[in-house]
């Protein structure tokens, strides 16, 4: 599925509609350049979840990992600093992506490209909703939306 947006706004928007059919578990993995608007669509993902809205949702670059409180717990997690799935690992990440809250991982590519010989990609990430966001223009951005899933699981008919 594509959802196209030419705004802030609508970006988060999109995300608060995403936001409001998550369930506990799920796991989104945003994929996108820098300026993209991971951290945008994770906002809006936020408020979707019933985060404050006076709560300030930032990219977790330095921290790594921002919690945040609404009708399930969010996980916003950031990969760009990282380069392999050890540190992972070694930070004890695994635990909190794999949790009864949203995780929402942001440099999501780095599953991928750090993934090591003898391990599956993207830590055996096996259900999982992946978003590839492409800047078309200044404003305009794409999300490519995929939901992968071993059972019945599709994704919500909303946009």
């Amino acid at each position: 599925m594509k959802i196209s947006t030419d705004s802030h706004e609508k970006t988060l928007t999109f995300g608060e509609q995403l936001g409001r059919c998550l369930k506990s578990g799920d796991i989104i993995l945003l994929f996108g350049d820098l300026g993209a608007g991971k951290t945008t669509l994770t906002q809006g993902v936020c408020r979707g979840l019933g985060v404050n809205k006076d709560e300030h949702i930032r990219s977790p670059t330095f921290t790594l990992i921002n919690l945040y409180q609404g009708r399930i717990p969010v996980n916003h997690i950031d990969l760009y600093r990282l380069d392999s799935i050890s540190e992972i690992e070694t930070l004890g990440l695994e635990e909190n992506i794999f949790s009864n809250s949203v995780s929402i991982i942001e440099w999501a590519e780095k599953l991928i490209q750090t993934a090591e010989p003898d391990r599956s990609p993207g830590l055996g990430i096996d259900e999982r909703i992946e978003i590839r966001i492409c800047i078309e223009e200044k404003n305009r951005r794409t999300f490519d939306i995929k939901m992968i899933s071993q059972g019945q699981r599709s994704l919500p008919h909303i946009f």
